[in-house]
């Protein structure tokens, strides 16, 4: 096989010409020219020639893992840390999530780098994970006899997931004793609206808790509020505290559903052009509302919190959002993955930019919560206010709201 630098000069130089030539040709907004751009690509060619010719253990190469990495590096020299790329692998990854469905064990898990195992943060109600008995805690070491040690944390996710009636044999380390389970894996439809009723002496409260604006959260929603109605509720509070965002559809679709008529997002983009949203209109009763939000509420959850409270729907109840208000749109590559770019910046409905600024509270709340609330495959759960300072205190606001 020819190297790299056996390849004429020319042949790169005038490839990269016309690459460059259809990029900057269109409409581009830089003011670099071909020739520029040409001569800032050098040495990165330079670097890949010396790399995949010199490099001691260069037969060990992934050449698609150098591109990976060299197309990240580009994203982050922008200097936006809202700017990213997926691989490939990771692209379909986050798209399984942002389904809400999959086939497997029914756990949420992170990485214990201390043991190099994966760590179950929660086994979900129901699933296969929850019935065979797995703890939040529990470290899984081995995966049909590999030691998740000898796996990126990727690849043991992948592992763990499969066909649903497919089993799964897995290892697991609880206070220092080895416990092993043979689980079979099922269909996991998480649930991204969770619903609940609040009894108090001025009548039902509604409660709902949206945990991302996925494909099938709108349905979620509705189906939630429906049920919610049904029961006849004095108000609502709406619980969108780590919601990191999601669709932009899916967010204008819910925001909506609280707004009778009227402007409920603008977008502008780099060009300073404006794109306004309306609300497809509400077909709920209009009862008073109570936003919870904190910091790790974010992009689409700053869409209904903001939208919400510029147009004096609701009280914001918590702390300041993260401040994420720029849209990315994903540019899809040849080698499957996406290049997320920021393209534009949300605005509230009176004109507002919060990117890297937040949304402040009505009403702030100082507590910690004393338990985290995980995914769930169940729409109808279980809160207590005594233990959740956060719906504690909106619950409280939203009462004085009550007549």
């Amino acid at each position: 096989m020819m190297k790299l630098n056996q390849l004429s000069r020319f042949v790169i130089i005038s490839v990269l010409v016309l690459v460059l030539t259809l990029i900057l040709g269109g409409s581009s907004r830089t003011d670099l020219t071909i020739e520029e751009v040409n001569k800032a690509l050098e040495p990165f060619f330079d670097s890949l020639s010396y790399i995949l010719n010199y490099y001691y253990e260069a037969d060990k190469l992934d050449i698609n893992k150098l591109i990976d990495h060299a197309i990240d590096g580009l994203v982050k020299g922008t200097g936006d840390d809202f700017s990213y790329y997926q691989d490939p692998e990771t692209y379909r990854e986050n798209q399984i999530e942002m389904k809400g469905e999959y086939g497997g064990l029914g756990i949420e898990v992170t990485y214990d780098t201390e043991h190099s195992a994966i760590k179950v943060v929660a086994p979900m109600y129901g699933t296969p994970a929850w019935r065979a008995g797995l703890k939040a805690g529990d470290l899984i070491i081995t995966i049909d006899g590999t030691p998740v040690s000898k796996m990126t944390y990727m690849e043991a996710v992948n592992n763990l997931r499969g066909e649903p009636g497919t089993s799964v044999t897995i290892e697991v380390l609880r206070d220092g004793e080895k416990l092993t389970f043979t689980i079979v894996r099922e269909k996991i439809e998480i649930k991204m609206v969770l619903y609940s009723f609040i009894e108090t002496e001025k009548g039902r409260i509604g409660y709902v808790r949206i945990t991302r604006f996925g494909e099938k959260a709108d349905s979620d929603m509705k189906n939630a509020l429906d049920k919610i109605f049904e029961k006849g509720v004095k108000g609502l509070i709406i619980d969108v505290r780590d919601n990191p965002g999601g669709y932009l559809d899916v967010a204008l679709k819910i925001v909506s559903m609280f707004v009778d008529k009227g402007v409920i997002l603008k977008v502008r983009n780099g060009f300073g052009e404006e794109d306004v949203y309306e609300s497809y209109g509400n077909n709920y009763p209009n009862v008073p509302i109570v936003v919870l939000a904190n910091e790790g509420s974010a992009s689409a959850s700053e869409i209904l919190t903001g939208a919400l409270k510029d147009l004096g729907i609701a009280t914001v109840v918590g702390r300041k959002t993260f401040g994420k208000g720029s849209v990315q749109t994903g540019f899809p590559l040849s080698n499957g993955g996406v290049l997320f770019l920021t393209t534009a910046h949300y605005l509230t409905p009176s004109g507002k930019d919060i990117h890297r600024i937040g949304i402040e509270p009505d009403v702030v709340v100082e507590e910690e919560v004393e338990e985290e609330l995980h995914a769930e495959t169940r729409e109808q759960i279980e809160i207590d206010p005594e233990k959740d300072p956060f719906i504690k205190k909106g619950l409280e606001v939203l009462l004085e709201k009550i007549k």
